[in-house]
């Protein structure tokens, strides 16, 4: 296996690892505290955990098929149920980023947003507020995310159901 393969595979199982974290946390086998007035619904743990979860292990299936970082699909030698399993697993992925995004423009509930520019030295930060610019901004990610998400799923059903 070359080593830019395993040096993929130990980054991939680092990212399982994170995604682990909020998924035990969210099991109750971490510990962690008691949620509170105002903290965001428990599913956005398990969403996040799951994402970072599932893209390493996405990373790792592609080193173990010999994926290079030119293609963003598997090899055409690959076997026909790993490449499944790939597609199935990276499609998850967006999906639950573009539920999280969703979540944070379009949820109920006051948002706290903060936007820190600078430059040479020179640096401004507006704190607590601007609900509305930072909703607007992830409305935007979010609408920008389904969109990528229909696309990928078109592209997957073409792959996998169309002749060619």
């Amino acid at each position: 296996m070359p080593r830019s393969a395993r040096i993929r595979i130990v980054f991939g199982l680092l990212t399982v690892a994170i995604g682990t974290i909020p998924l035990l946390a969210a099991l109750g086998i971490l510990p962690s505290r008691p949620p509170a007035p105002g903290d965001a619904p428990a599913w956005l743990g398990w969403a996040i955990g799951l994402a970072f979860f599932l893209a390493g292990i996405v990373v790792i299936l592609r080193s173990f098929a010999g994926a290079d970082d030119s293609s963003a699909e598997l090899p055409a030698a690959a076997p026909r149920v790993l490449r499944a399993v790939y597609d199935a697993l990276a499609a998850v992925i967006p999906v639950l980023l573009a539920v999280l995004l969703s979540w944070v423009a379009f949820g109920p509930g006051e948002r706290q947003f903060s936007v820190a520019a600078g430059s040479g030295g020179i640096a401004m930060a507006v704190g607590g507020g601007g609900q509305v610019i930072g909703r607007v901004a992830f409305g935007f990610g979010a609408v920008l995310a389904r969109v990528i998400v229909a696309g990928m799923m078109v592209s997957l059903a073409r792959r996998w159901f169309m002749r060619r």
